[in-house]
């Protein structure tokens, strides 16, 4: 059974637990209240509850799963929420010049980790049709003929009492090379977790295909030097959805010696990285992620330079640069102070700064303040401030959703 709440949501704390009411037992509270990912808890102790926080995604229990949902507006159903969210992973893990989603993953039925897990399948079974790669690879073995070249130092000490057998180093066309053994991996790590009677059919189909290749640890798996070519480019966006779910968001913790896998995202993170890479597709190549060298302070006595000016996104354009700062926030009545005093300091800290804007969610609440707005300043000239919205529920039509960017920042 999932249980799906939004972020911030409460989780009751009851003698029994009763998932239909979002009560969870003691045991269960334990349990989660130690999740706990860069030093940062995933649940916080409330008044006889706990409290979901930034992190959204699925945490698997034995008996069942907690998936957590963005907090969005009320109106929007579960269903639709978690599109939402696949689409924003999705794109925020492709390459930013992915234009084409998935369109045959389902999250009606399934949690975040089976949406994930088929739009792996999708691109694998794509992938598999195609071929699966196979590539010459180095190797050494003890042989009865001479292939190859004799790998003489092995030879004189393995073969100096069996004439007939020669130590050879030569080049054989196998499957089992760095592609297919991290699309393995994969395979391996999704037929323990997923719960989906078709993932699992699908994931049992596909591994016969993968026969006598190894399977690495997750690590050594994501360690993995890959480049990827006009040969093996077939695999390139099962490998980008394989990563994703193997990532360091993925793990498998033990709390009270009861094991969790888990799969969360900081929703602050997620935001800003998707935004990026939509925004890369409507302006292009001169949109920067998280770039400058630009700093606040500058020492007179020392030269030294404090507090680096680090904006999430920057588009260089001939007239001056615009900086837009991504918020994973809510606010009602107008936009947080923290927020307009660090525009500010992007205004006049960093250099042919045309414009800044300030990017939220789109909410009932946030659209009302929604606008162009001036800096109150005394030492003459104009400084813009914009603070904007975006409809995250056109994301999961794509082309709509880029015209939305291109209507709220114009013509860069």
């Amino acid at each position: 059974m999932v249980l799906s709440i939004r972020e911030y949501d409460k989780l009751h704390i009851r003698e029994k637990r009763d998932l239909t009411r979002n009560q969870i037992s003691k045991d269960d509270a334990a349990v989660l209240q130690r999740l706990v990912i860069d030093d940062l808890p995933v649940f916080k102790w409330g008044n006889r509850c706990l409290i979901a926080q930034q992190w959204v995604g699925v945490i698997d229990l034995p008996e069942y799963s907690i998936e957590i949902l963005p907090k969005l507006a009320r109106e929007i159903e579960n269903e639709k929420c978690r599109d939402i969210l696949t689409r924003m992973l999705l794109v925020a893990h492709q390459s930013p010049s992915t234009r084409k989603l998935p369109g045959s993953v389902n999250p009606k039925k399934n949690a975040l980790t089976e949406v994930l897990i088929s739009a792996f399948l999708g691109a694998l079974e794509i992938y598999i049709k195609s071929g699966v790669l196979n590539a010459y690879q180095k190797v050494q073995n003890n042989i009865d003929v001479v292939k190859g070249r004799i790998v003489f130092s092995k030879q004189f000490k393995q073969n100096v009492l069996s004439p007939t057998r020669f130590y050879c180093s030569y080049s054989k066309y196998i499957s089992d090379n760095p592609v297919n053994q991290f699309l393995a991996t994969c395979l391996s790590q999704m037929s323990c977790i997923s719960r989906d009677n078709d993932n699992l059919r699908r994931i049992r189909a596909a591994e016969q295909y993968f026969e006598g290749v190894q399977i690495l640890e997750v690590r050594k798996a994501l360690n993995l030097k890959i480049n990827f070519n006009s040969i093996n480019s077939s695999a390139v966006e099962s490998y980008n959805f394989g990563y994703m779910f193997l990532s360091c968001n993925f793990m498998t913790v033990n709390a009270g010696g009861i094991a969790m896998n888990v799969m969360l995202f900081d929703m602050n993170h997620l935001f800003e990285l998707f935004m990026f890479k939509a925004i890369r597709q409507v302006y292009g190549s001169r949109v920067h992620y998280q770039s400058g060298n630009n700093y606040l302070v500058h020492s007179v006595d020392s030269g030294r330079n404090y507090i680096r000016l680090r904006p999430d996104i920057a588009i260089y354009s001939d007239s001056g640069n615009y900086i837009i700062d991504t918020k994973w926030k809510m606010p009602i009545s107008f936009a947080k102070e923290s927020d307009i005093y660090q525009m500010n300091a992007y205004s006049t800290g960093i250099g042919k700064v045309e414009r800044v804007f300030l990017l939220y969610p789109k909410t009932s609440g946030t659209v009302t303040f929604s606008g162009d707005y001036l800096f109150t300043t005394h030492a003459g000239g104009n400084r813009n401030l914009g603070i904007r919205t975006i409809d995250l529920e056109l994301c999961t039509n794509w082309a709509a959703f880029l015209n939305e960017i291109k209507a709220l920042f114009g013509e860069i």
